[in-house]
C-alpha cells in the first residue's frame, strides 16, 4: 500500500463502539467522579469549601469520557477536535494547586474510562484516595497560628518571653507603630493544647490591650 491508500485508509476507518461499551465507559466515569468528589468533600481543609467546583470534577470526569469515546472511533475526528479543543481558554481562577491535582485527576479517570482502561483508572484513583488520606491525618502538628498584640508602650523582649513557654517556632512576622499604639504579629505553633494559658500569659505584659489567636494554615483569600 502506498502512502497516500494508508492514509485514506487511517482516515476514512471507523472503530464500531457498542452501545454497551458506552454505557459501561460512562458508568465508569461516574463512579469514579462521585469518588472523586467525595475524596475532596472528605480531605478539603481550605477556608470556603465550593460544592460547584467539586460537582464540576465529576462532570468533567464524564465529558472527558465522552470525548474520549468520540475521538477514539475515528483518527479524523479526532484531529478536529483537537484541533477545536486547542483555542478553548478557561479564565476561571485556580486558587489553590490542590485544585489544580483534582482537576487532572478528573481528566485522567475520565481518558482512563473513556478507553476501557477500567483496571487503571480504579487503581490508580485508589492510590491518590490512599495518599490524600494520609496526608489530611497531620501525623506531625502542623497548625499554625497568628498571635497578634495590641497596646501602648510594648515590649517586643518580654511579649516574647512571656509566650515562649507555651508556643513554639515563635517568629516575628508584623510589628506596626502609631498613635494608635504598638502592634505585634507573630507566627507561632503551640506547645500542647495551650490556647488559654498562652493568651493568659501575654495579656499579663504590662501595656497590652488585646490578645488576638488566629490558626492559620497559609491561604490567602481573595
Amino acid at each position: 500500500m502506498s502512502k497516500r491508500q494508508i492514509l485514506e485508509y487511517l482516515l476514512e476507518s471507523n472503530t464500531s463502539i457498542s452501545v454497551s461499551q458506552v454505557c459501561w465507559a460512562l458508568l465508569m466515569a461516574v463512579l469514579l467522579g462521585a469518588l472523586i468528589y467525595l475524596v475532596y468533600r472528605l480531605t478539603y481543609r481550605g477556608t470556603v469549601y465550593s460544592k460547584s467546583f467539586n460537582l464540576t470534577l465529576v462532570l468533567v470526569t464524564v465529558i472527558t469520557a465522552m470525548v474520549m469515546i468520540i475521538i477514539g472511533s475515528n483518527l479524523a475526528l479526532s484531529l478536529g477536535m483537537v484541533g477545536s479543543l486547542s483555542i478553548i481558554r478557561f479564565r476561571t481562577a485556580v486558587k489553590e494547586p490542590r485544585d489544580i491535582a483534582f482537576l487532572f485527576w478528573a481528566i485522567a479517570a475520565g481518558l482512563a474510562c473513556g478507553s476501557e482502561m477500567y483496571l487503571v483508572g480504579l487503581l490508580g484513583s485508589a492510590v491518590i484516595a490512599a495518599v490524600l488520606a494520609v496526608s489530611v491525618l497531620d501525623v506531625y502538628e502542623s497548625a499554625s497560628y497568628l498571635l497578634v498584640v495590641r497596646g501602648q508602650g510594648l515590649d517586643a523582649a518580654a511579649l516574647q518571653a512571656a509566650a515562649k513557654p507555651h508556643a513554639r517556632a515563635l517568629k516575628l512576622r508584623l510589628h506596626n507603630t502609631g498613635d494608635g499604639g504598638d502592634e505585634y504579629t507573630w507566627e507561632l505553633r503551640l506547645q500542647g493544647a495551650g490556647q488559654q494559658a498562652l493568651t493568659a500569659a501575654v495579656r499579663a505584659v504590662a501595656g497590652v490591650e488585646s490578645v488576638s489567636l488566629v490558626a492559620y494554615n497559609g491561604e490567602i483569600l481573595g
